[in-house]
């Protein structure tokens, strides 16, 4: 497992969602360059222009979409990825700024009767808590686009 960003003032946002797909089917899903990019930071009216994934432990990961004037570009490092059982990465924002924050995202997956069941949880700076419901409900939307997609 490569080193993950320790977070000094840690704020959480869990989300939780079951799937009709295999545990490893959704497992896989998150490390798929070739369909990633469908999804993972996609909102429904953004142009994916990047995706450059590296599906290892220690491998990197760049998203970028148009998003009108505004281009969303998340970079992120994999940290640990224990098929079918658990992912870690970090991730940040890119905004151009020296001073972007890293925040931390554990995926703990779980097979169930009906599928799979995924538990995120997002750990980042507390500067970001006045973004909690923001969070919450991108989390939702990607959840929305992989659950499409599967």
């Amino acid at each position: 497992m490569t080193d993950i960003r320790k977070i000094e003032n840690p704020f959480f946002v869990k989300v939780e969602r079951d799937f009709d797909a295999s545990v490893e089917t959704v497992f896989d899903a998150w490390l798929d360059g070739k369909n990633v990019g469908n999804w993972l930071f996609a909102t429904p009216d953004g142009i994916m222009k990047e995706v450059d994934v590296d599906p290892r432990e220690g491998g990197r990961f760049i998203i970028g979409e148009q998003r009108g004037e505004e281009y969303a570009r998340h970079v992120g490092r994999y940290h640990l990825i224990d098929k079918p059982k658990k992912i870690i990465f970090s991730y940040y924002y890119e905004t151009g700024d020296e001073d972007e924050l890293e925040s931390n995202v554990v995926i703990e997956f779980k097979a169930t009767e009906q599928g799979c069941s995924i538990i995120l949880t997002h750990e980042m700076d507390d500067v970001y808590a006045e973004y909690e419901e923001s969070a919450i409900n991108g989390w939702t939307m990607i959840f929305d686009g992989l659950d499409a997609i599967l």
